[in-house]
């Protein structure tokens, strides 16, 4: 008898294991260099540096580099996502000010990461790989916006005004003001 069948579970296999691990790294790595370099940065050598890893390692888990920004965009958006989910759960009674205090943690306190975010999105606009892993990222944000209003539509709007007010606080066309979110969400309602 096997110790598998001992135990009443099967064991995960260490390699499949290793081998998520070792694309989360380059995935991280992936979204570091675009923090320090832009997407034009990014490369399978620069990412193999970045994670320290070898250059095989990189082509083996990602054959292209439209497969890398992909995987990158796609697993930025559901680690953002379960970010903002964790921090929409803990809510007090203050919508417009919880909201600000979401927007203010993305530009202030992952203000690198967002910029990088923002930049693999924005690609997919040049680069159709990148279509559908952007059009992805904003339905669980939807789906957050739909704490502040019931209608879908409405929903919709706050994610395209918070892309907005994102962006051009990002190029530093657009002061941060907490005040915009309350008028934001009197517009929505």
């Amino acid at each position: 008898m096997q110790v598998r069948e001992v135990l009443g579970a099967p064991r995960p296999d260490g390699r499949l294991v290793r081998g998520r691990l070792r694309r989360t790294e380059l995935l991280t790595a992936t979204l570091a260099v675009i923090e320090r370099d832009g997407v034009a940065g990014v490369s399978h050598r620069a990412v193999a540096a970045q994670a320290g890893v070898s250059l095989a390692s990189t082509t083996y888990h990602f054959a292209s580099l439209d497969d890398l920004l992909v995987a990158a965009l796609t697993w930025a958006a559901e680690d953002l996502t379960a970010e903002l989910q964790e921090r929409v759960n803990e809510m007090g009674a203050r919508p417009a000010d919880e909201l600000a205090r979401l927007i203010e943690h993305c530009l202030v306190y992952r203000r690198g990461r967002t910029l990088a975010e923002y930049e693999l999105y924005l690609l997919a606009v040049r680069r159709p790989a990148l279509r559908e892993a952007a059009a992805a990222w904003l339905e669980p944000l939807t789906e957050i916006a739909r704490n502040f209003t019931t209608d879908p539509h409405k929903a919709s709007l706050l994610v395209a005004a918070l892309d907005g007010i994102l962006l051009q606080s990002l190029i530093g066309a657009r002061p941060y003001n907490k005040d915009d979110f309350s008028a934001l969400l009197t517009l929505l309602r």
